[in-house]
């Protein structure tokens, strides 16, 4: 079998048989050897193999190179020769001895010999000048072969024995004699049928691929939705929260105090609103198929003013479990801050309780201001807290304005009472006209006794102007803090030990109250 070998910069890279008929090598798609070097024409070179040989004919105006010399013309290639096409590629022929051309320019064809006894005598040696003769014209005798005798008359010769396997002449004998060579013709059919064949299958796998995946989709999107590891607040079909807000009788978030946050589902949301209470029953989780409810508690006492922060929560949390005895609440939490600045001072905890033939667990919320306390629960079903607790803890469902953080205010339980509004109103106004900040804990201390006279005289003109200066003052904190924290990290970036740690040490002398969120983000060298 002829065979070619190319090779690209010495290295092959491609390999293939020849069988009879034309060959087209270039970079066409359509080519039957496909080569993809630039320099190579789409149809470049043609190799013709025939009975006579194998012929190679340059198709390119690149040209191919024979042996050092351009290829200009039909030549018959021997076994080992080599076509250059282009600068780096090279076409080897290997033609095997039994394909090359007798000396007397006769090719011989070895046809397999059909199985019989090595001794049958009907066994007889043709040439293809033989078989492609008139296959029609059998002579009668077939068991002689007849060959010109020097006077010019056909002799006929013995019926001839049957050769060993390998002999002189590499010659095997056969029975058949009506047997001849393919035309090109049909061998591109045969070529063509082979390469629908194939394209037939590729066509069956590729439909059955997209079948796979089409089948795949039906079942993903047949197939449940998984379940939330962790709830989240629900989600609309236009991907925006579902919410609204609630008033708890302070005018809003909108008038400059706070409001009560839910979750908002159509048909599955009922809100339920009393004197100091307000309850909604809703539900949570992305597609909202979780139990939710939301209590707000508010109340109002003098009483508050002069009671430390966490027995005021204490007291409250005492009031609920007169009510229902179904309750265990864990550990009061420390203090933590909503918002930013000075934020807002809250404490928590966790509770289990019975209600409505159902256990429930929850998390309540505590802040105050002045002398009026709010509790918010949060309760989901106890089956429910693996998946809700992250949610109900992480979600205050409130909604504060920056005015109510900046005029927020509590009771000092030190304050004795009795004390001069207008004499502490002047002192703070000339601490802020000084904009001393070693002052601003004196200074906060005296609106807190004004502002604790005006709840007890019910002086509201008195209460406005000492919420006013508060304001002022938060404002003036903020603005020399972020001044603060601005040297510090160009400290930090001068790599200036010695300054950051002075800058540092001054903020934490100015904000020296728990009350406020930078002590602890201070102390905690965090710096919000």
């Amino acid at each position: 079998m002829i065979r070619y070998l190319i090779y690209v910069d010495h290295e092959k890279t491609q390999e293939g048989e020849l069988s009879p008929g034309e060959h087209i090598a270039g970079r066409s798609h359509s080519a039957d050897i496909h080569l993809t070097e630039p320099d190579v024409s789409g149809k470049h070179l043609k190799l013709d193999v025939t009975a006579d040989g194998v012929f190679a004919e340059n198709l390119s105006s690149h040209g191919t190179v024979f042996q050092g010399k351009p290829l200009d013309s039909r030549r018959k290639m021997n076994d080992g020769d080599v076509l250059c096409l282009g600068k780096k590629l090279e076409i080897r022929l290997n033609i095997p001895a039994d394909s090359q051309a007798s000396e007397d320019g006769e090719t011989k064809t070895v046809i397999p010999a059909a199985s019989a006894p090595a001794d049958d005598p009907d066994k007889t040696e043709i040439t293809p000048r033989q078989v492609a003769g008139d296959m029609g014209s059998v002579p009668d005798d077939r068991n002689k072969t007849r060959i010109p005798g020097e006077d010019g008359e056909n002799k006929a010769l013995p019926p001839p024995q049957a050769s060993p396997a390998g002999n002189e002449e590499g010659v095997l004998q056969t029975d058949v004699m009506r047997t001849r060579l393919a035309s090109l013709e049909e061998m591109n059919l045969l070529r063509n049928a082979d390469r629908k064949r194939s394209t037939g299958k590729l066509f069956k796998y590729v439909l059955g691929g997209v079948g796979a995946i089409a089948v795949l989709v039906l079942l993903y999107s047949l197939k449940s939705s998984p379940k939330e590891a962790n709830l989240s607040w629900p989600v609309g079909s236009d991907g925006y929260a579902l919410g609204a807000f609630a008033d708890p009788g302070n005018g809003g978030h909108k008038a400059g105090a706070f409001s009560l946050a839910y979750p908002n589902i159509r048909g599955k949301t009922r809100v339920e609103q009393k004197p100091g209470r307000i309850t909604v029953f809703t539900r949570f989780g992305k597609d909202a198929s979780v139990p939710l409810r939301i209590i707000f508690i508010q109340k109002q006492s003098i009483d508050f003013l002069y009671k430390e922060r966490k027995q005021v929560f204490s007291s409250m949390l005492g009031d609920l479990q007169k009510d229902s005895k179904r309750w265990n609440l864990a550990q009061i939490s420390d203090v933590f801050f909503i918002g930013s600045e000075n934020g807002l001072p809250c404490l928590s905890v966790e509770y289990r309780r019975e209600a409505d033939n159902e256990s429930w667990y929850g998390e309540i919320l505590f802040f105050r201001t002045g002398d009026r306390a709010y509790m918010r629960m949060a309760e989901t079903p106890v089956s429910e807290r693996a998946r809700g607790q992250n949610f109900i803890s992480n979600t205050p469902f409130l909604k504060f304005s920056t005015q109510y953080l900046q005029g927020h205010w509590e009771g000092n339980p030190d304050y004795k009472g009795g004390a001069d509004t207008s004499v502490m109103l002047d002192e703070v106004s000339r601490h802020l006209a000084k904009q001393a900040p070693f002052e601003w804990a004196r200074t906060y201390l005296l609106l807190q006794n004004t502002l604790m006279e005006s709840v007890k005289t019910r002086n509201k003109a008195l209460m406005r102007n000492a919420l006013t200066q508060l304001r002022r003052l938060r404002s003036m904190q903020t603005i020399w803090y972020n001044s603060q924290k601005i040297q510090y990290f160009e400290a930090g970036l001068k790599n200036d030990r010695r300054q950051e740690s002075a800058v540092l040490e001054l903020c934490k002398t100015v904000f020296s109250s728990p009350d406020d969120l930078r002590y602890f983000t201070l102390r905690r060298n965090v710096w919000e």
